[in-house]
C-alpha cells in the first residue's frame, strides 16, 4: 500500500573542471571590465565628507567605494582584461586596435628601427618605474596585453599564463 521512496540529492561536483561554470572569454572580459570600472572610479561627491582643514566636502549625494584598486592591481587586471579582449573577439577587438595604434607610433619609423620588442620593453619600464593613477595603470595594462601578445618571445608569457590559468579552472 505505501511505498517508501528514498531520494538522494545529486552529488555536488565540478563538471568537466568548470569551477566557475560556463563563463567564456567574453564573460571574463566583461567581468574584468566591471572590476576595472568599479575599482578605479572615484566616488560621486568627491569622496564623502569634509576635507581635513578645509571648508567642506561639497554637496550632493555621497557614494562610498568598498575596495579601490591600487595602481599595481589595476595594471595587472588591465593586462588580464586585455588578454581576454583579444581572446573573446567580437566587440572586444577595440583593445587590440588601441594596442596596434600605440605600437604603430613607435614601429612606424619615427623612432628609427624599433620593433614590437622595443615597444614591449618601454611599456614594461613605464609599468615598473612609474606609479600611475589606477585608471591610467588599467589602460596601460590593456595596451600592454596587446603589444606583448604581438611581440612574442618572453613578452607572450603573461598571456600564456593568464590563458592557461583560465583554461585550468574551465573558464575558457
Amino acid at each position: 500500500m505505501f511505498e517508501h521512496v528514498i531520494a538522494a540529492a545529486p552529488a555536488i561536483s565540478v563538471e568537466g573542471g568548470r569551477i566557475l561554470g560556463t563563463v567564456g572569454a567574453g564573460g571574463i572580459a566583461t567581468a574584468l571590465t566591471v572590476v576595472l570600472f568599479a575599482g578605479i572610479r572615484e566616488p560621486k561627491g568627491g569622496g564623502g565628507g569634509a576635507v581635513p582643514g578645509g571648508k567642506g566636502g561639497g554637496g550632493g549625494k555621497k557614494s562610498r567605494i568598498r575596495k579601490r584598486l591600487t595602481p599595481d592591481q589595476a595594471q595587472w587586471t588591465g593586462v588580464a582584461a586585455g588578454t581576454f579582449y583579444m581572446t573573446a573577439g567580437s566587440i572586444w577587438t577595440v583593445g587590440r586596435s588601441v594596442s596596434d595604434a600605440f605600437a604603430g607610433m613607435f614601429t612606424g619609423g619615427g623612432f628609427g628601427t624599433a620593433g614590437m620588442g622595443a615597444v614591449s620593453l618601454g611599456l614594461a619600464a613605464l609599468m615598473y618605474f612609474r606609479e600611475l593613477s589606477p585608471g591610467k595603470a588599467a589602460i596601460t595594462g590593456i595596451v600592454a596585453a596587446g603589444v606583448w601578445a604581438q611581440a612574442g618571445g618572453i613578452w607572450g608569457l603573461p598571456q600564456a599564463l593568464i590563458l592557461t590559468g583560465a583554461h585550468a579552472v574551465g573558464a575558457v
